[in-house]
């Protein structure tokens, strides 16, 4: 990396240079990019005023696991989401190492790898979705069809690569649900481009989070001009950055 390139980087993300420099490496060989940033706290309100008018989606959020945790020790998060819109599922193993992404696996349509990049951190993880019925969470968290039908053969096999012995789908627990409102600016408003979601949990506490996509030529731009646009509005960063899928399944697992 350039000093000019490094100078620039080290405005938007905290972490040291060599950090950076392997963050950027992976980042070019993957290809893809979300970028988040956790709002903190005391800029709850200021962070709505800049980015929470647009089009919403509302969606409720599980994560599927046991009540140790057994399989994120494994690297392994699973989540579906029901609401408004369709439903889906998520199968995610993190971190992954993307030259040993099975070849079946990257031909999938529906397989995505991805580097996701916090102002104190990076992880690599690979991901397989599927769509599902608009009813289809509801139905598998009250127990009225087993929780194996909301994923796919090719996802309980993703699946299977790294639980060998551990709890088969049906017997893990529905950790939620998260009410989570996802907003997105209309094109020429402040922010277009960057998501909002709101998570609120049961208890009424929330976790903000801003984010947006980006290829690996567009992440320094990317981060940059994010950064700078929060610190206009004085949107401070919660330090260190919690990853959603954390704070929901250290939540529920304390309750």
């Amino acid at each position: 990396m350039k000093k000019p390139e490094r100078h620039a980087a080290k405005q938007a993300w905290r972490m040291p240079g060599a950090d950076l420099d392997r963050m950027f490496t992976l980042v070019r060989e993957v290809g893809q990019v979300e970028l988040k940033f956790t709002v903190a706290d005391a800029s709850f309100e200021a962070v709505r005023e800049l980015l929470g008018l647009g089009a919403e989606r509302v969606r409720n959020v599980y994560y599927l696991d046991t009540p140790d945790l057994t399989l994120r020790r494994h690297g392994v998060l699973v989540r579906v989401r029901g609401g408004e819109r369709p439903n889906d599922s998520v199968v995610k193993l993190r971190p992954i190492n993307p030259d040993r992404v099975p070849a079946a696996m990257r031909r999938c349509d529906d397989f995505t790898v991805e580097v996701d990049v916090t102002p104190d951190s990076f992880i690599c993880s690979g991901a397989l979705k599927q769509r599902l019925s608009r009813t289809a969470v509801d139905r598998a968290v009250r127990g009225r069809t087993p929780l194996r039908t909301l994923f796919s053969d090719e996802q309980i096999a993703l699946l299977d690569s790294r639980r060998h012995g551990l709890p088969a789908v049906d017997d893990l627990d529905a950790l939620g649900p998260v009410e989570v409102h996802r907003t997105r600016p209309r094109d020429g408003e402040p922010g277009c481009g960057l998501e909002l979601q709101e998570w609120t949990y049961p208890d009424g506490s929330q976790l903000l989070e801003v984010s947006t996509r980006c290829t690996a030529a567009d992440l320094l731009q990317t981060a940059v001009r994010a950064k700078a646009l929060l610190d206009q509005h004085g949107i401070r960063q919660a330090g260190p950055c919690p990853t959603k899928a954390d704070t929901t399944l250290d939540y529920f697992t304390r309750q």
